[in-house]
C-alpha cells in the first residue's frame, strides 16, 4: 500500500493518458451565443482548426435552456487538423480537450491558461459556475503491470469475496476545500469502444469545484487548475502501488 507521503513521481513513462479536459461552465447573459462563438474561432491559436456544429445544435435554444441535461451540451466544437486538440463551446460551457499522445503538464498548461484568457475576453460579464479537470488513463499489462483492478492498491470485497474483474468502481472525495474528486474505475467490459485485449483498466479521474463556490476572475481561474491537477495526480498515482510507481517513476 502507497502511503500518502510516498514521494510521487512527476510523471510515468509510458504515461497512460488517453485524454485531458478541462471544463468551464458560466453565465454570460451580455453576450450572445452566436457572437461567443464567432469571437471564439476567430482565435490565433484556433485559426486552422475545423468548425463543426455538434448534434445539440439541431435542439432549440429554449429546450436546451430548459433542461438540467442539455443546458451545459456544447453545441460546436473547434478541431485542430491532426485531431488531437479540441475546443468545445455551448452557451454555457466551454471545454478544452488534449487527446493522446499527452503532451505532459508543461505544454497543457500553458493551452488552458491561453483559452481561459480567450474566453473571459470574449464574454464580457462572465460568471464561473463551475469548473472541472478531467484525465481519462488507461492502464495494460504490457507497458504499466496492471492488468486488473487487483494490481492497483485497491482492495473491494463483497460477503468476504475479492473482486478482480468485471468491474464498475466510482467514489469521491473532497481533497482540499476548493475541489473535490470523483474517481471511476472500470475494466474495459464497461468502456464502449475498446477491442483486443490491452488496456485492461481505465482510471477516470474527475476534479471539480465545490457545489457552492465563488472565483473572482481569470487568475482566480487560472489557479484552481494548478491546484486542480496537483489533487488529479496524487489521487490517480496513489491508485499504484509503490512497486508499479518506483518502476515506471520518471522525475
Amino acid at each position: 500500500m502507497v502511503a500518502r507521503d510516498f514521494p510521487l513521481p512527476a510523471r510515468i513513462e509510458p504515461d497512460a493518458v488517453l485524454e485531458a479536459i478541462v471544463e468551464i461552465r458560466f453565465d454570460a447573459p451580455t453576450i450572445l451565443p452566436e457572437v461567443l462563438f464567432g469571437r471564439l474561432s476567430e482565435h490565433a491559436a484556433w485559426a486552422e482548426f475545423q468548425q463543426r456544429r455538434l448534434a445539440a445544435y439541431e435542439i432549440p435554444a429554449a429546450l436546451r435552456e430548459s433542461d438540467v441535461n442539455l443546458r451545459f451540451a456544447p453545441i460546436f466544437e473547434l478541431v485542430r487538423p491532426d485531431s488531437r486538440r479540441i475546443v468545445r463551446i455551448g452557451p454555457h460551457a466551454m471545454s478544452y480537450h488534449v487527446l493522446a499522445p499527452y503532451p505532459g503538464w508543461g505544454v497543457f498548461r500553458p493551452e488552458i491558461e491561453q483559452a481561459i484568457d480567450e474566453l473571459y475576453s470574449k464574454a464580457s460579464g462572465m460568471t464561473v459556475t463551475r469548473i472541472g479537470m478531467r484525465y481519462i488513463n488507461a492502464l495494460s499489462a504490457d507497458k504499466h503491470g496492471v492488468d486488473t483492478p487487483g494490481t492497483l492498491d485497491l482492495s473491494i470485497r463483497v460477503s468476504q469475496r475479492q473482486l478482480h474483474e468485471n468491474l464498475n468502481l466510482n467514489f469521491t472525495v473532497a481533497p482540499t476545500t476548493s475541489t473535490r474528486c470523483t474517481i471511476r474505475i472500470s475494466t474495459k467490459e464497461f468502456v464502449q469502444g475498446i477491442q483486443g485485449d490491452e488496456p485492461r483498466v481505465f482510471v477516470d479521474a474527475d476534479v471539480f469545484t465545490p457545489e457552492v463556490f465563488e472565483l473572482a476572475d481569470s487568475t482566480a481561474v487560472k489557479q484552481w487548475i494548478v491546484e486542480a491537477h496537483d489533487v488529479e495526480r496524487k489521487e490517480f498515482f496513489c491508485l499504484l502501488t509503490e512497486q508499479t510507481l518506483t518502476r515506471l517513476r520518471k522525475d
